[in-house]
């Protein structure tokens, strides 16, 4: 890939969800609360300045009815900032999901 390109994850099923998160990025703490999720990343609200290209720790608690189970689930997300924009709803961050497992509650 050369440099000035990123992958456009964009085109995955994105799913409205929105739950309050904790971004684990280096040292530090950040709430969040998801926009919506794909198999392939997230997007979060989030009032933290977060660089491109920063690794990113969170887990999410996906509701029964849209892990379609029968009781919630955690997922456990490794990834990487890929875009970050300011908008007149505020600031979004959009993460590319690298490892995840999922952990039944």
């Amino acid at each position: 890939m050369s440099s000035g390109h990123h992958f456009d994850l964009r085109n995955s099923l994105r799913f409205p969800l929105h739950l309050q998160v904790t971004l684990k990025i280096a040292t530090k703490e950040y709430q969040a609360k998801t926009i919506d999720v794909s198999a392939g990343g997230i997007l979060f609200h989030t009032e933290a300045a977060v660089q491109v290209d920063s690794p990113v720790q969170f887990t999410i608690e996906m509701p029964a009815e849209a892990s379609e189970t029968e009781r919630p689930v955690l997922v456990k997300c490794q990834g990487r900032v890929v875009r970050c924009s300011e908008g007149a709803s505020g600031r979004s961050v959009a993460v590319a999901i690298d490892e995840y497992e999922f952990e039944r509650l």
